[in-house]
């Protein structure tokens, strides 16, 4: 039985010859350049989003979700890409940490106490609660139960 490929490589599609530290580099520069509008649509189905939660993780109407959907080869702009890329990296990061794709992505939509009884995905829309999820994946992956 295959292996599921990495959440990065389903959701924008495989990087050729890309070794670290060379992907973050290609990572980088696919923000810069504004993902596909089509990567919606992966990152949708890869975590299991309805169109609320979609919208709310990228920062834009559902309205304007919609649009982009509609528009595949559109190129999102790079706050939008940016916010896709700080998802679906530390989900899979945590996907590493749990051993298991599906206990990572329902542990991002499970309320944390750790997190003042908030969803690990609500917080992905900033920087700094982005910095909360990393910590207490931390805490989590060398056994620091705060």
């Amino acid at each position: 039985m295959a292996a599921d490929p990495p959440i990065i490589d389903e959701v924008l599609g495989p990087l050729p010859g890309a070794k670290y530290p060379y992907r973050l580099a290609k990572l980088h520069e696919l923000v810069g350049q504004g993902l596909p509008a089509s990567v919606i649509s992966r990152l949708e189905k890869t975590l299991h989003l309805t169109a609320p939660q979609s919208a709310r993780i990228l920062a834009v109407s559902e309205t304007s979700r919609k649009r982009f959907k509609q528009m595949p080869r559109k190129r999102l702009d790079s706050a939008v890409s940016d916010r896709i890329m700080r998802v679906i990296s530390t989900i899979s990061e945590a996907a590493e940490i749990f051993g298991d794709r599906a206990k990572a992505i329902g542990w991002f939509k499970t309320l944390s106490p750790a997190l003042g009884d908030r969803q690990p995905i609500d917080l992905m829309t900033s920087d700094p609660g982005a910095k909360l999820v990393r910590d207490e994946l931390n805490r989590i992956r060398y056994g620091h139960w705060a």
